[in-house]
């Protein structure tokens, strides 16, 4: 069976069970497009239709198109059964589908920028479990990307913070502010001063939260530069990233202990288009002893619920 055939109709193609090698594409599907109605690849399947996926983009040799309506149909009636799930970074230049050549189905997609479950916790680690609970994907792949804007914000504000350019540069107007406030601790912990010449965000919060990854980039490196310690930064937070699922759902931490799910990380490399596949968390055995049974955000929430 080629990639994707067109299907005269849902009654013949359910007839139809497909052999299709998973290294050729996404998977057997029965409908031209991965349903309820197909079973779900294993973990190692799934990486290696997502190592495929990728060869094929980076080749130029795309084979995913687009839906036509018998396929649009089939997704509609008969739902999704993706073969992985996938959390990456908001940036445009990014586009998961197409980077693995996926189409509407083959893939559960979650982006923000830095592909981080700092920010809306809860909704990334619910939604990732959803995934694995009820729609049965078995692999769970983190993916940074070479570039990240996110991040070089993040190792540009800790390095400022680290020689105290940051407190000049945001509350220089402030000529009684204290000499004690250059600690990180202090500084989260005042409200905006009078005559700040950077406005407090949501952005800065978000690039905030990812300084620790920095910081711990900085100290892996011992020196490098701002660039050298981003793009280190880049797999430190998609460890970072992968610790934190491992650490805070129950649910894909009892999955990947028993074999049922893997949770890898990967990095994406926008000059030439391919993924490097890192493959599972140096600290995954520690954490599957983990006791976090609900992200601290959702924590009184789920008390409530319960």
């Amino acid at each position: 069976m080629a990639y994707y055939q067109p299907q005269q109709s849902v009654t013949t193609a359910m007839s139809d069970v497909s052999q299709e090698d998973p290294s050729e594409g996404f998977g057997p599907s029965r409908l031209g497009v991965r349903t309820t109605v197909d079973e779900p690849l294993s973990a190692s399947q799934a990486i290696e239709v997502l190592q495929a996926g990728n060869r094929r983009f980076v080749q130029g040799d795309v084979k995913a198109g687009g839906l036509g309506p018998d396929m649009r149909r089939a997704l509609a009636s008969h739902g999704q059964r993706p073969v992985a799930t996938v959390i990456g970074c908001a940036d445009s230049r990014c586009p998961v589908e197409q980077l693995f050549d996926a189409r509407p189905g083959d893939l559960f997609v979650l982006r923000n920028a830095g592909n981080t479950c700092t920010h809306a916790e809860g909704s990334m680690v619910g939604s990732v479990e959803y995934s694995v609970a009820i729609l049965e994907t078995k692999m769970i792949l983190v993916l940074g990307h070479t570039g990240c804007g996110a991040i070089m914000g993040a190792t540009k504000l800790f390095l400022e913070r680290s020689t105290q350019k940051y407190i000049e540069m945001t509350c220089r107007k402030d000529a009684q502010e204290s000499t004690d406030q250059s600690t990180e601790a202090s500084e989260s912990a005042q409200p905006p001063q009078p005559g700040c010449s950077k406005k407090k965000s949501t952005l800065l919060g978000l690039l905030d939260a990812l300084v620790p990854v920095a910081e711990q980039a900085c100290v892996e490196l011992e020196g490098g530069s701002t660039e050298e310690i981003a793009a280190h930064a880049v797999k430190v937070n998609v460890w970072r990233t992968i610790n934190f699922l491992l650490s805070y759902s129950l649910i894909i931490r009892e999955k990947v202990a028993s074999g049922e799910v893997e949770l890898q990380g990967a990095v994406y490399n926008m000059s030439s288009g391919a993924v490097e596949f890192l493959g599972k968390s140096p600290k995954q055995e520690k954490l599957l002893n983990h006791d976090g049974h609900v992200v601290p955000s959702m924590g009184g929430l789920a008390r409530q619920v319960s």
